[in-house]
């Protein structure tokens, strides 16, 4: 386990703004968010981020000064929407 990161499961909507997404559970290792991705609804689709520990990882526009992402963030995209759709 790295006890520097968490892993977070999102749910990512189709807006084009952020935040696009909201969270659904946290784990200790990629391998146990995974298996969980697998087994949640097949009707939306979500995000995996990496997230560090006490670590700021907001990314700030240098002119605006509005949050606009995140800086340094691994993150894994699970495409399900209209894949799985039910006859």
């Amino acid at each position: 386990m790295d006890k520097d990161v968490i892993w977070g499961i999102f749910v990512s909507e189709d807006i084009k703004r952020f935040p696009n997404f909201f969270p659904v559970g946290l784990y200790t290792t990629r391998e146990k968010a995974v298996e969980v991705i697998q087994g949640l609804p097949k009707d939306v689709n979500y995000d995996l981020l990496k997230l560090p520990l006490n670590l700021n990882f907001a990314y700030f526009h240098k002119k605006t000064g509005k949050l606009v992402g995140m800086n340094g963030i691994y993150h894994e995209h699970f495409h399900f929407k209209g894949e799985y759709e039910s006859d």
